[in-house]
């Protein structure tokens, strides 16, 4: 944490020059100054385009078998409509049950929750009721994510997301506690916890954005947390003045644009953009804006004054950005950036019902937070003379944004393998996942974390049965005792159990050889199936999935 030099600020998280420091208190004094209204039929645009830009991609996307990833279509595109079906029944495979047949979804996991409670928050910012059924997990919304206590932290910077919806969905403290490590926590030291990371630690989780978001919603709605209030105000406003930042740093392209000048070293845009950590691809600016007109709105909706420079410096950056993004979207890569898009849209479409909101005089509603839902199933025609198609050279020839590179695809033909493979394969063995080099085949009854694998070498592939998690460590033994079987099934082959691999967990492996053709290769996959699927299966299904190591014998903090 560090002062700027002309304010005794109770957040900071910059360094500034004084060059750089000029610049910051000059914008600020002219949202001070001058008031800026926000281009509605701009915004709108830009949301939109965003929705229409998603359509292409949204089952892509949903391939990848990712919880973050479907939080994060939650996030920007809320509680969509895709096929007849509401977006958050793709949850419902990251539904587990516990000893006790609770439904819960792991946190910190690779088969649940990438931060504890991500794609809760999320869900729960998109507006979408918490007693929102998801029939295939038998249970509602509030349910699973109030059995999902297990945190698998340790670090309060992970909090954020938590607070946020907790405040929503528990508003009144329960005995019931959450384990981080081997502590046991209740909300009022959850929050402590919060307080701390946000003053001392790392700025990795989205730069402190969301554990602002957490406090201020924790201390306005979870009953006997109001002594949090001044802390989160604090932050609050440092995480703001942030704005005044990225508003000088979009002033500047102004600038330059203006005078036919580009971006390079030595111009103040370039100090300013290395100051704040962005860089030049458009997408860093969309994502920060985003994360930053997010938290102004989610607060607000909670009762937190925001001074009228910050709507202003909202509404600047909001249109600068919404006045660029049809030119470049086009050209961006847009599967692999989608979460710092959809960010953005979450945003601006929050500043939209804010704005309109403070003008009738009332307070923001959940029902404002779903309005900017998208319907894929009924998107609507694009405006005339807008296309989603590149047309000429990149605007990234000015010189004044780039774009993120395209992300390296899959191998050929390890693709045609997977192809080959799920042409043939039963429903419940699909290919599940979009990652270029690894696909995973189980079936619903198994814990996520034992399955069939296909895991491309470079050359070589594999077609493997992984354990995962401690879990489904207890099939290792039946796993191994195949091994010798699924040998004589393939003849020649490189067959092995590997132990040590998964902190010993353990793996069966059968390695083709690169020069081996793709049909051979995917008919293998079928032969191990066949082969093992009737020996683990019953096994498999019967495993439950425990909370947590800790949840059993934890320890009080101090």
């Amino acid at each position: 944490m560090s002062e700027s030099p002309s304010d005794n600020r109770f957040w900071w998280p910059f360094e500034l020059s004084p060059r750089e420091q000029e610049a910051f208190d000059a914008f600020r004094e002219r949202m001070r100054r001058e008031p800026c209204a926000l281009e509605v039929d701009a915004c709108q645009r830009a949301s939109d385009l965003l929705a229409h830009m998603m359509g292409r991609h949204i089952d892509e996307i949903l391939e990848r078998d990712s919880l973050p990833h479907t939080g994060h279509l939650l996030n920007g595109w809320g509680n969509a409509r895709l096929r007849g079906r509401p977006l958050l029944e793709h949850l419902e495979p990251f539904v587990h049950r516990n000893e006790a047949g609770r439904p819960f979804i792991l946190q910190r996991d690779p088969e649940g929750e990438f931060h504890p409670w991500q794609g809760i928050a999320y869900t729960v910012m998109a507006g979408v009721s918490p007693g929102h059924p998801l029939p295939g997990a038998r249970a509602s919304f509030r349910e699973i994510a109030l059995n999902s206590r297990q945190l698998n932290v340790t670090d309060g910077i992970e909090l954020g997301h938590l607070l946020f919806a907790l405040a929503y969905l528990e508003p009144e403290p329960a005995q019931a506690p959450f384990f981080m490590g081997d502590a046991v926590h209740d909300v009022k030291s959850l929050l402590a916890c919060a307080v701390e990371a946000h003053h001392y630690g790392g700025f990795e989780v989205c730069r402190k954005v969301h554990l602002t978001e957490g406090l201020c919603a924790a201390a306005a709605r979870i009953r006997g947390m109001k002594g949090f209030r001044e802390d989160a105000q604090g932050f609050l406003t440092g995480q703001l003045d942030i704005l005044f930042l990225l508003g000088a740093v979009l002033e500047q392209v102004d600038v330059l644009a203006a005078s036919g000048g580009r971006a390079g070293p030595g111009t103040l845009l370039t100090q300013l953009r290395e100051a704040i950590l962005i860089e030049s691809p458009l997408e860093n600016h969309c994502y920060y804006a985003g994360h930053l007109i997010e938290l102004a709105g989610l607060a607000h909706a909670a009762g937190y004054p925001i001074a009228p420079e910050h709507w202003n410096a909202m509404a600047f950056v909001a249109n600068r950005l919404n006045r660029t993004l049809p030119r470049f979207l086009p050209y961006t890569d847009f599967q692999e950036c989608f979460l710092h898009f959809g960010h953005y849209r979450r945003g601006i479409t929050l500043l939209q019902e804010a704005q309109r909101a403070r003008a009738e005089g009332r307070a923001l509603t959940q029902e404002d937070f779903a309005r900017f839902t998208v319907d894929f199933d009924a998107l609507p025609p694009l405006p005339a003379g807008v296309s989603l198609e590149p047309r000429g050279p990149s605007p990234v020839e000015e010189g004044l944004y780039t774009l993120a590179p395209p992300a390296p695809g899959g191998r050929p033909e390890f693709e045609d393998i997977v192809a080959r493979y799920s042409r043939n394969a039963p429903p419940h063995l699909q290919a599940r996942g979009g990652f270029p080099h690894f696909r995973r085949m189980g079936p619903p009854s198994w814990p996520r974390a034992m399955h069939y694998e296909l895991l491309d070498y470079g050359g070589d592939v594999g077609v493997e049965i992984h354990l995962e998690s401690d879990a489904v460590r207890p099939m290792g033994p039946r796993v191994k005792e195949l091994v010798e079987r699924v040998a004589r099934r393939f003849p020649g082959r490189d067959v092995r159990w590997d132990g040590d691999w998964s902190k010993g967990r353990g793996r069966l492996k059968v390695l083709f050889p690169q020069e081996l053709a793709p049909e051979s290769v995917a008919e293998g996959v079928q032969q191990l199936v066949d082969e093992t699927f009737a020996a683990l299966d019953t096994a498999a299904t019967q495993l439950t999935v425990p909370v947590g190591p800790w949840a059993s014998a934890p320890t009080r903090p101090g």
